[in-house]
């Protein structure tokens, strides 16, 4: 199995460039529907071909008490992004914030709201690489973070209408900001 992170001790952690996306996928359905599949996690490997599993962490290695899942995404690049997801606040039927771990760590926020012929799901990831090579080439890679991003995004925005009988109101977005925020 790949390794699941850096040396959390390094102090080039405090120093990694961040990466901080938002996306954006305009589905034509309710968000009662839409809520429904995104937030069942497990269920994510059904209607993403990228999501490889998605294993619920009984005892989450974070020391929390919250529940927690172990992601692995199938990446374009030639990796595999496996990492720990555990919930820190869901609002039920809006949005679900999660503190992420292991080779990447951060915080992923995902929520849904209706607009005009459906429902807007707003992601935001912001995190860091805990693996060395991904610290080293972040400031020069970040178009290449981008672009792999983008790709699975978009695969999971139209793999969720898919499921859902819908179609996208729109093309999926993805933005990379700029971010200084760091985390501890």
């Amino acid at each position: 199995m790949p390794s699941r992170g850096g040396s959390p001790g390094s102090s080039s952690l405090l120093t990694a460039p961040e990466l901080a996306f938002t996306d954006e996928w305009r589905v034509a359905a309710e968000p009662a529907q839409v809520w429904a599949v995104v937030r069942r996690v497990e269920g994510w490997p059904g209607w993403w071909p990228s999501v490889r599993s998605v294993v619920p962490l009984r005892n989450n290695r974070t020391g929390g008490a919250a529940p927690g899942w172990e992601f692995t995404f199938r990446t374009r690049l030639p990796y595999t992004m496996i990492f720990d997801a555990e919930l820190v606040r869901e609002e039920p039927l809006v949005e679900v914030q999660t503190r992420i771990t292991g080779r990447v760590r951060g915080s992923g926020t995902w929520g849904v709201r209706a607009v005009d012929g459906g429902t807007l799901v707003h992601f935001d990831w912001l995190v860091r690489p805990e693996l060395a090579w991904m610290r080293r080439v972040t400031p020069l890679a970040r178009p290449v973070f981008r672009w792999n991003h983008r790709q699975l995004m978009a695969e999971g925005g139209a793999g969720l209408a898919q499921r859902l009988g819908a179609r996208l109101l729109s093309p999926p977005v993805t933005e990379l900001r700029p971010s200084h925020r760091m985390y501890s």
